[in-house]
């Protein structure tokens, strides 16, 4: 960090924006230092509150002081930022950007008689795989026409919970395992051959899977989190279940099966292709460092 910012001063760069996942000590030994330089101080917060370790409000508090302007990703995450009481000069909402220009557009999830669920991303608690292989114990006892994937790779969580949980469920031929890193030339592979993501998640505040699902196209199930709800309309370009509630999860996916019900999902990238674009995006960030800098 010193050497970037001994590199940015001399090249004359006139803002620091950093990416903070959250407001833990370390950021803030990061903001100590940067405010012995004269450059504009811009964070973009991720979380609003850590998922695996507490918060502290004395080092929450001590870091606002050194930021000129924090960016949040939502409302979501706005208002919870603004209910910490905090004295932030300045909060602004730019939005998570889309993976369209990144990515290939996939077709149409084929309609078949086998429903395959994907389950996406990197494996923690507070994503709640433990509240989707529940529900899926729900599902296979009514329906077998379901198989899940489940391709990420596990953090500070126990690999032999879950599989452990797929045994004691039975679930062992319903269920493809890739507990793994899974490396970028093959995700387009695993969305490709699912028709529905599942985002049964406990806590968030900013999805990047669920914003790369949207913009491959395909539709999602997600829990009823207020920064889900932003984006996910029920019945529109997704399925909305009651958090951490297996038995309504179980009932979305299983309405997965009637008649025409996945021709509802078509088009999910619609709403990311506009709201999300890089281009919108960049203008805010341009209009955002110029406000901070007091260029008119």
């Amino acid at each position: 960090y010193t050497a970037s910012f001994f590199a940015a001063s001399k090249s004359k760069c006139d803002v620091f924006h950093f990416h903070f996942f959250d407001f833990g000590f370390l950021n803030l030994i990061t903001l100590i230092i940067a405010s012995f330089f004269n450059q504009k101080k811009i964070v973009t917060l991720h979380d609003v509150d850590s998922f695996h370790k507490k918060s502290f409000f004395l080092v929450e508090k001590l870091i606002s002081r050194f930021i000129d302007t924090i960016i949040v990703h939502n409302q979501s995450s706005y208002n919870d930022l603004v209910n910490k009481n905090l004295k932030f000069k300045s909060i602004e909402i730019i939005p998570h950007g889309n993976y369209l220009p990144f990515i290939n557009v996939l077709p149409e999830p084929k309609i078949e008689r086998v429903i395959n669920l994907l389950f996406f991303g990197q494996i923690k608690e507070v994503k709640g795989l433990d509240v989707l292989l529940k529900a899926m114990k729900i599902v296979v006892k009514k329906n077998q026409n379901f198989r899940l994937i489940i391709a990420g790779k596990p953090w500070k969580t126990d690999i032999e919970f879950y599989e452990k949980t797929i045994q004691n469920y039975q679930l062992e031929g319903y269920v493809e395992k890739y507990f793994r890193f899974i490396e970028e030339s093959e995700v387009e592979s695993f969305y490709n051959k699912s028709s529905v993501v599942i985002l049964p998640y406990k806590r968030i505040y900013q999805s990047g899977v669920l914003l790369l699902t949207m913009s491959y196209g395909r539709g999602v199930i997600t829990s009823d989190l207020k920064a889900f709800k932003e984006l996910v309309t029920h019945n529109e370009n997704g399925f909305i279940f009651e958090s951490e509630n297996e038995n309504s999860l179980a009932k979305c996916i299983l309405n997965l099966n009637k008649k025409n019900i996945l021709r509802t999902l078509r088009n999910s990238n619609k709403r990311v292709s506009h709201d999300h674009d890089w281009s919108l995006i960049g203008k805010q960030t341009l209009k955002l460092y110029e406000k901070a800098l007091n260029i008119t």
